[in-house]
C-alpha cells in the first residue's frame, strides 16, 4: 500500500496548481487562532478551493441540511483533494462529518492538515471497508505513521454511513477521534502549522456512476463534460461527501480539548490493543508494548492473545524479565503452541541451553508437531556442542515446516560440524531451493558459498549456484555454472534427469545475448521437461514468435494453447495470444483471404479485452488494441487510444506507439510530435530516439535529424548508424564511416551498420574492405532484408569489378575484370575446350566460342564470323586471360 500511495502522490504532484485564496482573499501566512464552521450552503460561502481536474470533481451539493462539499473521483487508482488554502493553523481540533460512497470499489476519504504544500502534510484517511490510517508526506512521500486499523464501532444510534472524525493536532500530539471515540494517538513533530484539505482516494474500480438530474446540485452541482457531446457527465469512481466541517484553533481550547480526550478513564482499552497490533505489524514494538501498558494501567485484564503479543514484543526488545511475566500470566491462563514456543525462545534469549533442552522435550510431548519447538531444541543441542542431536531436531522441524530455508540451513551446519558432508551439503541444497523460490538473495548467497566449498563437483549444487547468480544478473557467472553442472550431470555413470529451470534459464541468457535461434532448443527442452508449467511454454510460444513471425506456425501454436490452458488467469499470455493472432490476421490480409483475417482480428480483441480485465488498461494492453483499430479500419481511434497525459503513459510507450501508427501511415511529421513528447517522457530511451530520428528523415529534416542523434553522450549502435545515414545525406563520407565503425566497436556484429559500412565502401569503390564487410555479413548468417541488402551489395561490386560477355550464338558468357591487365604473348599449339573464346569479330563486334566457331571456319582453319564473314580476332584483354589461364594449366 505505501508503494501505491507513492505512485498516486507522484501523480498528483505533476498536475496540482499552487492553491490560491478563497474568492475574494488573499493567502494568509500568519497563525490563525479562532472557532470557525464551514459553510457548505453555497460555493461563495466556503473557504475552499473548489475546482475539477481531469482526476476529480468538485462541487457543492445543496440538497443536505446545510449542504456538503462533494468530491467526486474519475478514475482509478487516484487521490485528490480540494484545499481550504485561505488560513494557516498550528495548534487545532478539527471536527469533520463524512460520508464515503465506494460505488462498488475500495474508496476512503478523511483531512490533510497542517499541509505545506502539495508535497508536506498530515493525512487521515477512513476507508469503506472499516480501517483508518494516518501519513505524514515529507518531500512527496508518504510515511505510514499509523497503518491500517479498524475503526471503532459506532454508537447504535449513528446516522447510518456518517463517520464522525475528530482530528486534535495539539504541539507535538497528534489525536484521533472516530466515531465519538478515542481511535489512536501518537507523537510526531514533522510538521508544526499548515493549511486544510478535504480529501478522498480510489484504489479499485467499482461500477461507474452516472451524475443524476442537474436539480441534485442546482448551481453548485457538477461542472458540465468539457469535451465531446451528449451532455452526458463522467462516470466516477467514488464520492466523498464532507457534510459538516468545523476548526478550533486557540490554543486554551486546544489544551483543553487534548486533555479531555487524552484523559485515559474514557478510553476503551480494546482501541489500544487494535493499534498496539497495527503498530507491531509496522516493526514499531516499542510503541505497541507502550499501547498494552497503557490499557494495562487502565486495569484492563488482559486476554491470552494480548498477553501473548505482550510477551513477545518484550522479547523484541530484550525486555526478558517482563516477557517472562507475561507468558507465564499467557501460560497460566491456558499452555497452547505459541506460549509453548515463546517461552522456549526466552529460555534461548537468555542462554539457558540445558532448562532449553528439559523444557523442549516437555513441551513437545504435548505439541510434537510444532516446528518452532523442534528448531529452539535444535539450538538447545547446538549451543551445547551437540551437533548431531541439534541436526536431527532441525531436521524433523523442517520436514514439518518445509517452508523455513533457515531450518534446512541450520541443520547443514550442524551436519558439517558433525563431518558428515555429504548430509550438509544435502540440507544446503534444500534450504537454497527454499529461498530461491523465495527470492531471498541475502540467505541463499550465504547458501551458495558453502556450496562452492563442498559441492564444487556435485552438479545441483552448480546448477543451484548458477540460477543465484542469474537472479543477481551476473550472466557470466550464471553460464559458466549452468555448464559445468550440465557436464557433471552427463559424466554420471547412471545420468540423472536434467533440470528444465537450468535448460529455461539457459534459453533466456542465449535471448538476453539475441540468439533466439540458440535459445529455442534450451527453451524445448524445459517446456518438455517440465510440460506443465505454464511459464516455460509461454516463454517458447513468445520466442518461437519472435523468432519466425509466423502467427499460423503449428508449434507455436500448441505452444500457445498449452500455456493458454495451462494459465487461464495470466494476462501477459492472453496479450502474446493477441498479437499471434494480429499477426495471423495480417497474414491473411496480405493473402486477401479477408474471412480469414477479420476471424483473427477478433479473435485478438477477445484476448485483449481478458488480459486488460486481469492486468488493468496497462500501456502495453492498450498498445496492442490501438494496433487492432488500426488494422480494422480506425486510425483516428487508435490514435485517441494512445493519446494521453504524461502521467499516464510512465515510460512513453503508448506515445511512441502513436508515433509508429502516424509512420506507418506516411504522416511523418505528426508522427515526428509524437515522438518528440514520447522521449521527453523518457529522455535516455534509444528506441524513441531513433523513431524521432527517423520521421525526420522521412520528412527531410536532416539537419534536425542530425541534432536528436548527437545528443546522447553514450549513444547506441542503433543511434550511430542513424548517425551515418544522416551523414552520407549530408556528404559527409568520414563521419559516416567513423559513426559505423563506433557502432561495430560498441556491438561486434551490428547487422545495420555493417551493412551501412558496406554502402559507404561500394561509394567510394573500396571494395577490398567490401569484401571483408561481405564476409562478415555471411558469417553472421543474416536472412530477411538484411540478407536482400548483403545480395544487392555483393552485385554492386559485382557489376563495379567485372563484365559479362556472351556467345552470341549459344549465349556461353565469360566472367572478366572490367580493368584486366594487359595478357603475356601466347601461341597455341592445342585446340583450347568448346567453352573458350574464339574471338571477336573486328565488323559487327559479335564474340563467339570455340564450339560455335568452329562452324564457320576458312580454309585455313581460322574462325569466321557467320555473319558477316570476317576473320575473328581475340583483341579483348580479359578473353585473352582465359585463354592464357587455360594454357598455363594445359602445359606440362
Amino acid at each position: 500500500m505505501f508503494g501505491f500511495l507513492k505512485k498516486l502522490f507522484r501523480l498528483r504532484f505533476l498536475r496540482r496548481k499552487q492553491p490560491g485564496g478563497e474568492a475574494g482573499g488573499a493567502l494568509d501566512d500568519t497563525l490563525r487562532e479562532e472557532t470557525w464552521t464551514a459553510d457548505f450552503s453555497a460555493p461563495r460561502h466556503t473557504r475552499f478551493e473548489i475546482t475539477s481536474e481531469i482526476s476529480h470533481d468538485g462541487y457543492i451539493r445543496t440538497d443536505y441540511s446545510g449542504g456538503a462539499l462533494v468530491l467526486a473521483l474519475k478514475k482509478r487508482p487516484c487521490i485528490a483533494w480540494i484545499a481550504a488554502p485561505q488560513y494557516r493553523y498550528g495548534d487545532q481540533v478539527i471536527e469533520g462529518r463524512i460520508r464515503l460512497e465506494g460505488l462498488g470499489g475500495y474508496a476512503a476519504a478523511g483531512l490533510m492538515f497542517r499541509m505545506v504544500d502539495d508535497r508536506t502534510a498530515y493525512m487521515v484517511l477512513i476507508s469503506n471497508k472499516g480501517y483508518f490510517r494516518l501519513d505524514v508526506l515529507r518531500n512527496g512521500s508518504p510515511l505510514a505513521l499509523i497503518a491500517w486499523t479498524e475503526v471503532p464501532p459506532p454508537p447504535p444510534d449513528a446516522a447510518e454511513g456518517v463517520i464522525p472524525l475528530t482530528v486534535v493536532a495539539y504541539g507535538t500530539h497528534l489525536l484521533l477521534r472516530i466515531h465519538g471515540q478515542w481511535a489512536a494517538e501518537i507523537q510526531d513533530a514533522t510538521i508544526p502549522a499548515g493549511r486544510l484539505c478535504f480529501v478522498a482516494a480510489a484504489y479499485e474500480g467499482g461500477p461507474a456512476y452516472e451524475r443524476g438530474p442537474a436539480s441534485e446540485g442546482g448551481s453548485g452541482g457538477p461542472p458540465a463534460p468539457r469535451r465531446g457531446g451528449g451532455g452526458a457527465a463522467p462516470p466516477f469512481t467514488a464520492r466523498a461527501f464532507l457534510e459538516a466541517l468545523s476548526v478550533e484553533s486557540r490554543i486554551g481550547e486546544v489544551a483543553a480539548l487534548y486533555e479531555q480526550y487524552a484523559d485515559e478513564a474514557g478510553i476503551d482499552p480494546q482501541r489500544r490493543f487494535r493499534l498496539a497490533e497495527t503498530f507491531a505489524a509496522m516493526g514499531q514494538s516499542k510503541a505497541a508494548l507502550v499501547q498494552l501498558r497503557n490499557a494495562e494501567r487502565s486495569r484492563h485484564d488482559f486476554t491470552r492473545k494480548e498477553l501473548l503479543l505482550a510477551g513477545r514484543l518484550a522479547l523484541e526488545l530484550d525486555l526478558p524479565d517482563e516477557a517472562e511475566e507475561y507468558l507465564d500470566r499467557c501460560a497460566a491462563l491456558s499452555l497452547d503452541r505459541e506460549t509453548a514456543v515463546e517461552k522456549a525462545k526466552l529460555l534461548y534469549i537468555r542462554r539457558r541451553f540445558e532448562a532449553l533442552e528439559e523444557y523442549g522435550k516437555e513441551a513437545l510431548r504435548s505439541f510434537p508437531e510444532e516446528p518452532g519447538l523442534w528448531a529452539l531444541l535444535g539450538h538447545g543441542f547446538f549451543n551445547q556442542a551437540r551437533y548431531e542431536e541439534a541436526a536431527a531436531a532441525y531436521d524433523r522441524a523442517f520436514a514439518l515446516d518445509g517452508g523455513q530455508g533457515l531450518l534446512a540451513r541450520n541443520a547443514a551446519n550442524a551436519y558439517e560440524l558433525a563431518g558428515r558432508k555429504g548430509e550438509a551439503l544435502d540440507r544446503y541444497l534444500r534450504g537454497g531451493r527454499v529461498f530461491l523460490a523465495q527470492g531471498n538473495d541475502g540467505e541463499l548467497a550465504l547458501i551458495v558459498k558453502r556450496l562452492r566449498s563442498l559441492g564444487e563437483e556435485h552438479w545441483e549444487a552448480r546448477a543451484l549456484t548458477g540460477k543465484w547468480a542469474f537472479g543477481l544478473e551476473d550472466w557470466k557467472t550464471a553460464e559458466e555454472e549452468f555448464s559445468r553442472a550440465e557436464e557433471l550431470r552427463q559424466a554420471q555413470e547412471s545420468v540423472p534427469r536434467a533440470d528444465g529451470a537450468v535448460a529455461f534459464l539457459r534459453g533466456l541468457l542465449r535471448l538476453r545475448e539475441g540468439k533466439r535461434e540458440a535459445a529455442l532448443p534450451l527453451l524445448e527442452e524445459a517446456a518438455s521437461l517440465e510440460p506443465n508449467y505454464g511459464l516455460f511454454r509461454f516463454r517458447l510460444a513468445e520466442t518461437r514468435f519472435l523468432l519466425h513471425g509466423d502467427g499460423r506456425e503449428p508449434a507455436l501454436l500448441a505452444d500457445l494453447e498449452a500455456a493458454l490452458a495451462l494459465s487461464p488467469e495470466d494476462g501477459w499470455v492472453h496479450n502474446l495470444a493477441a498479437q499471434i493472432a494480429l499477426s495471423r490476421g495480417e497474414a491473411e490480409e496480405a493473402s486477401a483471404s479477408l474471412a480469414e483475417a477479420s476471424v483473427s482480428l477478433t479473435e485478438a480483441g477477445a484476448h485483449l479485452e481478458k488480459a486488460a480485465a486481469l492486468l488493468g488498461d496497462v500501456p502495453a494492453i492498450r498498445v496492442n488494441r490501438a494496433e487492432l483499430y488500426y488494422r480494422q479500419g480506425f486510425p483516428d481511434k487508435a490514435l485517441e487510444l494512445l493519446t494521453v497525459d504524461p502521467e499516464e503513459d510512465g515510460e512513453g510507450m503508448m506515445t511512441n506507439y502513436g508515433g509508429n501508427l502516424l509512420f506507418r501511415a506516411g504522416r511523418y511529421e505528426e508522427a515526428a510530435e509524437y515522438y518528440r513528447k514520447a522521449l521527453a517522457i523518457a529522455e535516455d530511451n534509444a528506441e524513441y530516439r531513433c523513431n524521432l530520428a527517423s520521421a525526420l528523415i522521412e520528412a527531410g529534416s536532416y539537419g534536425e535529424a542530425d541534432a536528436v542523434l548527437s545528443r546522447p553522450e553514450r549513444p547506441t549502435a542503433e543511434i550511430l548508424e542513424l548517425i551515418s545515414f544522416v551523414a552520407i545525406k549530408k556528404g559527409e563520407y568520414p563521419r559516416a564511416e567513423a559513426a559505423c565503425r563506433a557502432a561495430l566497436d560498441l556491438e561486434g556484429a551490428h547487422i545495420p551498420s555493417l551493412l551501412s559500412l558496406g554502402w559507404i565502401y561500394a561509394s567510394a569503390g573500396r571494395w577490398d574492405e567490401l569484401r571483408e564487410i561481405l564476409a562478415l555479413l555471411e558469417d553472421a548468417a543474416v536472412a530477411g532484408e538484411a540478407a536482400a541488402r548483403r545480395d544487392e551489395l555483393a552485385r554492386r561490386m559485382e557489376e563495379a569489378l567485372f563484365r559479362h560477355i556472351p556467345c552470341d550464338s549459344c549465349g556461353r558468357e565469360w566472367r572478366v575484370p572490367r580493368a584486366p591487365p594487359p595478357a603475356a604473348p601466347l601461341r597455341i599449339f592445342a585446340m583450347p575446350p568448346d567453352e573458350l573464346p574464339a574471338g571477336t569479330c573486328p565488323g559487327c563486334g559479335k564474340t563467339y566460342c570455340i564450339g560455335c566457331g568452329k562452324q564457320h571456319l576458312d580454309e585455313d582453319g581460322r574462325f569466321l564470323c557467320p555473319h558477316c564473314g570476317k576473320t575473328l580476332k581475340l583483341t579483348d584483354e580479359g578473353l585473352k586471360g582465359l585463354l592464357a589461364g587455360w594454357a598455363s594449366g594445359a602445359l606440362p
